[in-house]
C-alpha cells in the first residue's frame, strides 16, 4: 500500500511538469501567432525579450545584494550584543 502511494506521488509530479510544459508551449504558440498576425519583426521581439530578461536579472541580483548586506549587518549586531552581554 505504501509503495502504491509513492508511485502515485511520483506519477502526479511528472504529470504536473508535463502539464506546465504543455501550457508554456501553447502560450508561446499563441504569442507567435499573434505576432505573425500583427506583422511585428521577430528581431524586435527577441530584442525586447533580451532587454526584459536582463532587467529582471539585474533586479534579482540587486535584491540578493541587499539581503546579503542586511544579513551581515544582523550578524554584526548579534555579535556586538553577545559581546556586550558577556563582558
Amino acid at each position: 500500500m505504501r509503495n502504491e502511494k509513492e508511485i502515485l506521488k511520483q506519477n502526479s509530479l511528472t504529470s504536473g511538469i508535463i502539464i506546465k510544459f504543455g501550457l508554456k508551449v501553447a502560450f508561446v504558440a499563441l504569442c507567435g501567432y499573434l505576432l505573425y498576425q500583427s506583422g511585428i519583426s521577430v528581431f524586435s521581439v527577441v530584442g525586447v525579450y533580451i532587454l526584459i530578461s536582463s532587467v529582471l536579472k539585474i533586479i534579482r541580483l540587486s535584491i540578493k545584494v541587499v539581503f546579503s548586506i542586511l544579513s551581515i549587518l544582523f550578524l554584526i549586531a548579534v555579535t556586538a550584543i553577545l559581546i556586550t552581554i558577556i563582558f
